[in-house]
């Protein structure tokens, strides 16, 4: 009758242990970072941590003076998305001076005309499981680029 007990509470464990392992390979991660390419070129690199498909979107803005910039449109500007497959890289590439304001104006010249030296911008991106309805964001990341040096380099 002992054993009986024991192999039932066994069972059980070795059961939930299972179902949190299976449980926790779906779990849906997606990690990013940047780098300079060259200039105000930087590469985007994401990485798909989890064993599903996912789709991707990015978002990148700069507020200098109260101005608004960001990518209008594509993949930097929540419109376009990546697809990525389990375990996968996937990478692109923008200059940082070609965003602009709400009035056509881009940040490079915006920067000169102004005698600014340095800025902040952010990126943050959105994922989920592919067909999935729940998105998942991360925390806006703070960069800053220095357009006199071309330096680029992460704001903590």
């Amino acid at each position: 009758m002992v054993v009986d007990w024991l192999n039932l509470l066994a069972f059980c464990v070795y059961s939930t242990l299972t179902y949190l392992i299976a449980k926790d390979i779906y779990k849906v991660l997606v990690s990013f970072s940047l780098s300079q390419i060259e200039f105000s070129h930087l590469q985007f690199k994401m990485r798909n941590n989890s064993k599903v498909e996912v789709e991707v979107f990015s978002k990148l803005w700069c507020k200098i003076e109260d101005e608004l910039f960001e990518f209008k449109g594509g993949f930097y500007g929540n419109k376009t998305n990546w697809i990525l497959q389990p375990f996968t890289d996937g990478q692109g590439h923008f200059y940082l001076k070609d965003i602009v304001n709400k009035d056509g104006i881009k940040i490079e010249n915006f920067v000169k005309d102004n005698s600014i030296s340095s800025i902040t911008f952010y990126l943050q991106i959105k994922y989920r499981r592919v067909g999935r309805v729940k998105w998942k964001k991360s925390s806006p990341q703070k960069f800053a680029y220095d357009f006199d040096n071309s330096r680029f380099w992460l704001n903590v």
